[in-house]
């Protein structure tokens, strides 16, 4: 995957996050359909593949590598790592930094370890 395609994921993934995080029809809209959530969200799924949900809250923040592994390491299943809550307080941010991450802007809240 390229630097750019990294960033691309990255974008579509926080946004897929803040808005489940954040909206429980997105949340019940997510786990009814994955694949197409994941998808509209801008996601990389491969078509044939099936998308499935891991809702286990990590103890530590999750890292680039494994969210990345998650959705591409399995062939034919692409694994969306949401975890039940969000590593931060979502309330602590303003309605303008969650559109930003929704809308996937450049932004420096960062859901998840760039590791």
């Amino acid at each position: 995957m390229s630097t750019e395609d990294f960033s691309e994921f990255d974008r579509a993934y926080q946004s897929l996050l803040a808005k489940v995080w954040g909206d429980e029809a997105a949340l019940a809209a997510l786990l009814a359909d994955p694949k197409r959530f994941a998808v509209e969200a801008g996601l990389p799924v491969d078509p044939a593949a099936t998308v499935t949900v891991d809702r286990t809250q990590p103890e530590e923040l999750l890292t680039r590598t494994e969210i990345l592994q998650a959705f591409n390491g399995t062939p034919g299943t692409h694994v969306l790592r949401v975890p039940e809550h969000a590593p931060i307080d979502l309330s602590e941010l303003t309605d303008d930094d969650l559109e930003l991450i929704a809308a996937g802007g450049n932004n420096n809240i960062n859901l998840y370890q760039s590791k």
